[in-house]
């Protein structure tokens, strides 16, 4: 996958993609393992948009969000907002999070997304 910015047309299967290690903090681990991994597909040339692809094995860990919309394809996971009610996604699942949301996630079966996402403040890519 590309992490260049391109006016021209990139793709990538999401299922097949190859990833690179995307370690999550071990301050953010709550309870297990999990490891993740990702590839940007593109990103803007400010950083503040980009979109690729991400996994993580089972486990459970805190996330901060910037703005994502994200689609499941493998895997399952429950996810709680601070202050919200769990809600579990899989495959076909669609869902967007607002930038600063507060989750915490338990990955039950490796899950792959592909993920948009978008930070005024600019993303760490």
């Amino acid at each position: 996958m590309s992490s260049s910015t391109t006016t021209a047309v990139v793709r990538d299967d999401v299922s097949t993609a190859a990833l690179d290690s995307w370690p999550i903090a071990p301050e953010q681990v709550v309870a297990g393992d999990p490891q993740a991994s990702g590839a940007l597909l593109w990103k803007s040339a400010d950083s503040r948009l980009a979109n690729g692809v991400w996994a993580c094995t089972p486990g459970t860990f805190d996330w901060v969000h910037a703005d994502e919309t994200l689609c499941v394809v493998e895997g399952r996971a429950t996810i709680t907002p601070q202050g919200g009610e769990p809600f579990d996604i899989g495959p076909g699942s669609v869902a967007f999070f607002p930038e600063g949301t507060r989750t915490r996630w338990q990955v039950h079966e490796t899950i792959r997304k592909a993920f948009h996402l978008h930070s005024e403040a600019g993303l760490p890519f």
